[in-house]
């Protein structure tokens, strides 16, 4: 396997998502080294930090899942993944706003690819469930007043989640909001956990406006949770490779589609080209 870009905390959430994957939550050390590509006592580290954390169980030879596998993957793993992707979607995106607008911001990698652009747009406040999040904005926007949501913290997703988040959001409102998800099917936003999904939800409704960032690697991809549907958008945000049937529901849905030229995702499905011509402007409306 190529080596996870990113570090020791970047493989250590892949080694988990690996216990995952075998179907048992089990693996033998040395096996685990032959797959990352690593030394036994980097693994044995790896592992040492992971029991620690009430990930996993040390066990002869090996190491076992502790609790129930995640559903989605760890957040160390996201935001690393198909990087330059996000940038393209955010930067396009970022182009849909006017400075002084107040933003409702979830908790996804995709959405977070927006901070470096925030600067220089000078939102009126910023709210946001993604801890992450938060504290990189209060080290850029200094001057801009943020909002934190809080609630039930889950460190897979470096975010608060749940009932309590919510409540907040339903106090609150925002000129846009600004989505992502795990999953595109049947017209619209799923996710894999409930809580997750019904904290999207609410983070759609916060804005007068909400604008959907998405990568194509999403259209197809487990979720069961229903978040919200693609006509529940003004704006969505994708790369030209999305499949060309998703692509037709975007489009019947009513909201404005920019299409974006970018590389291609990587680990996604149902995609299929779109980029037959150049672009004018990074971002192609349909």
């Amino acid at each position: 396997m190529e080596q996870p870009v990113g570090g020791p905390e970047v493989r250590r959430a892949a080694i988990v998502e690996h216990l995952v994957a075998t179907g048992t939550g089990t693996a033998r050390l040395d096996t685990l080294a032959q797959h990352f590509e690593v030394s036994t006592m980097t693994i044995h580290r790896d592992l040492d930090v992971l029991a620690e954390e009430g990930k996993v169980e040390r066990v002869r030879g090996g190491v076992r899942l502790v609790g129930q596998p995640f559903t989605e993957r760890d957040v160390a793993v996201r935001r690393v993944a198909n990087a330059e992707v996000k940038t393209a979607l955010a930067r396009v995106s970022v182009g849909l706003l006017e400075e002084g607008e107040v933003l409702a911001l979830d908790d996804s990698t995709t959405v977070a690819a927006l901070a470096p652009f925030l600067p220089g747009l000078a939102p009126g406040a910023v709210m946001t469930h993604s801890l992450s999040l938060l504290g990189e904005l209060s080290r850029t926007l200094a001057d801009t007043p943020l909002i934190g949501l809080g609630g039930r913290y889950v460190s897979t997703t470096d975010s608060f989640l749940g009932p309590a988040t919510c409540e907040q959001m339903a106090g609150l409102s925002a000129d846009v909001s600004l989505v992502s998800t795990t999953s595109l099917r049947a017209g619209g936003l799923y996710h894999p956990d409930e809580e997750a999904a019904r904290t999207k939800t609410a983070c759609v409704g916060l804005g007068q406006r909400a604008i959907l960032l998405c990568d194509s690697s999403k259209a197809g991809a487990a979720g069961v949770h229903f978040v919200a549907r693609f006509e529940d958008f003004d704006e969505i945000v994708v790369d030209c490779h999305m499949a060309p049937d998703t692509l037709a529901r975007m489009e019947e849905s009513g909201a404005r589609l920019h299409v974006v030229d970018a590389p291609e995702p990587a680990c996604g499905a149902g995609r299929g080209p779109t980029c037959g011509v150049e672009a004018e402007s990074p971002g192609r409306e349909r």
